[in-house]
């Protein structure tokens, strides 16, 4: 019987080899492994320190105290008025009354003087109750001519008049307000003044 004759391999393939230590190959197709996108993890933000938190400002409370009000008072009475009313604002200016020694007057301090009390003294008394007693009028009265002593030797003091009754006797008799106050009473003052002299002078000389 003829033998077959051996199927001659022409060529190699390099799957096959003939050192059995290395894997055998396999039909499997080879996947090719897609590597994995490597994602980077953000980065902490760093922690920011809380914002110092405002210290409160004591409020204050304005207390407002309401001054206090005194009681009431009650309105005092009216006290009876004793003094001659003058018709007038009731505004009172105070002015200087003046007046002179009479020439006869002087005589008679004369007298009194050599038994000893001074002519001031007379004068004096004589001044001050004149002032006490006199009450203006509204009637100007004209300074009467008689002979006087200089008016050192005479009396001078003040008194507070009302200023309406003033302004009327200057506007009708002084309108260009030449004269003083003063001079505008002297018409009615003076007299007043030598009727008291007169009276002192006797009072002094019935004491010797």
């Amino acid at each position: 019987m003829p033998r077959k004759k051996k199927t001659a391999i022409k060529g190699s393939d390099p799957a096959y080899t003939s050192d059995f230590s290395q894997p055998l190959p396999t039909n499997k197709p080879v996947v090719e492994e897609t590597p994995k996108p490597v994602v980077s993890k953000p980065e902490p933000a760093p922690e920011k320190s809380p914002a110092p938190k405002p210290t409160p400002k004591p409020t204050v409370k304005t207390e407002i105290t309401k001054p206090k009000q005194p009681p009431a008072k009650p309105a005092p009475a009216a006290k009876p008025n004793s003094e001659p009313q003058v018709q007038g604002s009731g505004d009172k200016r105070e002015i200087a009354l003046s007046a002179a020694v009479k020439m006869d007057q002087q005589k008679q301090l004369d007298a009194l003087e050599a038994q000893g009390t001074p002519a001031k003294v007379a004068i004096t008394m004589a001044g001050r109750r004149a002032v006490e007693q006199f009450e203006p009028q509204p009637e100007y009265v004209e300074k009467q001519d008689v002979q006087r002593m200089p008016m050192r030797q005479g009396y001078k003091s003040t008194k507070r008049i009302d200023a309406s009754l003033l302004d009327a006797l200057r506007n009708k008799h002084d309108p260009h307000r030449l004269s003083s106050d003063s001079a505008m009473m002297r018409g009615q003052f003076e007299p007043l003044f030598w009727t008291c002299l007169d009276a002192v002078i006797k009072e002094l000389n019935s004491k010797d």
